[in-house]
């Protein structure tokens, strides 16, 4: 069983407007979402307010992107992913459809 630490991380984070993102992921785990064609990150969070844990680099906690080539039973297998703008403000880069 894998644990927080060996989930994949947020290798980068250009969401600037995020609370999580302070040079880079800060979020313990996001969530990638599955809203229409976008792959976008489910923990971003517009707010003056800094959020997550400044000593962590953000990992993904859960993918609902089933149809993703990195997808394994709703759980991220890339390496690390890289969120940024596309379809919404943060999405999920690394996507990439099977």
């Amino acid at each position: 069983m894998k644990t927080l630490l060996q989930m994949p991380a947020v290798r980068e984070c250009t969401a600037v407007a995020c609370s999580f993102n302070d040079g880079g992921c800060h979020a313990p785990a996001v969530t990638v979402a599955a809203a229409g064609g976008a792959a976008s990150c489910a923990t971003f969070v517009e707010s003056s307010v800094r959020g997550g844990i400044a000593e962590i680099t953000g990992t993904v906690g859960a993918c609902a992107r089933t149809d993703c080539v990195h997808n394994a039973n709703l759980a991220c297998t890339a390496e690390s992913i890289q969120v940024g703008s596309g379809v919404t403000a943060s999405d999920c880069l690394t996507y990439q459809p099977a």
